[in-house]
């Protein structure tokens, strides 16, 4: 099977989902929590409750990401070893 992305562009997908799962996953948490330091208010926004879940579905999509760019940063890798090893 060969890549669909060069090796360069899914390592730098892999580690940008990495990053956005950090903090999607941080914020669905503090949005799921009645934080005012987070909002400024307790009503801004109008349910903080669906915006956490909005950001857990966010975080479940780079995840995805972080499998599928992972998939691809290692079929580069293998595909350098059979040219090395044709050569």
């Amino acid at each position: 099977m060969k890549p669909m992305f060069s090796a360069g562009n899914a390592t730098c997908c892999t580690l940008l989902s990495v990053v956005g799962v950090i903090f999607l996953g941080t914020m669905s948490f503090l949005f799921s929590l009645p934080a005012e330091s987070l909002t400024h208010t307790f009503d801004d926004p109008g349910n903080p409750a669906e915006v956490a879940k909005a950001c857990l579905t966010a975080t479940f999509f780079y995840a995805f990401m972080i499998l599928f760019c992972g998939c691809q940063t290692w079929l580069n890798k293998r595909e350098q070893r059979a040219e090395i090893q044709l050569q």
